[in-house]
């Protein structure tokens, strides 16, 4: 991203997005996102939830150990 900065700090993320190039509501679904993925990440923390994105999932090794059933 070229019209977009990114300051970190020991305590905080600064992003900051170029008006004329990101709309709000662009910025809006970036920040749900993020939000999205904590929630999950929190939740696996606590439970057994694991991320989809953290794990390859082969349905065809799934389905395989159905049918041996």
């Amino acid at each position: 991203m070229t019209n977009a900065s990114l300051k970190t700090t020991e305590t905080e993320y600064l992003i900051k997005f170029s008006v004329n190039q990101f709309d709000m509501e662009f910025v809006k679904s970036i920040f749900s996102f993020i939000n999205q993925k904590m929630a999950v990440k929190e939740a696996s923390a606590t439970s057994n939830v694991k991320d989809v994105d953290e794990d390859y999932f082969s349905k065809n090794d799934y389905f395989s150990h159905l049918d041996e059933k």
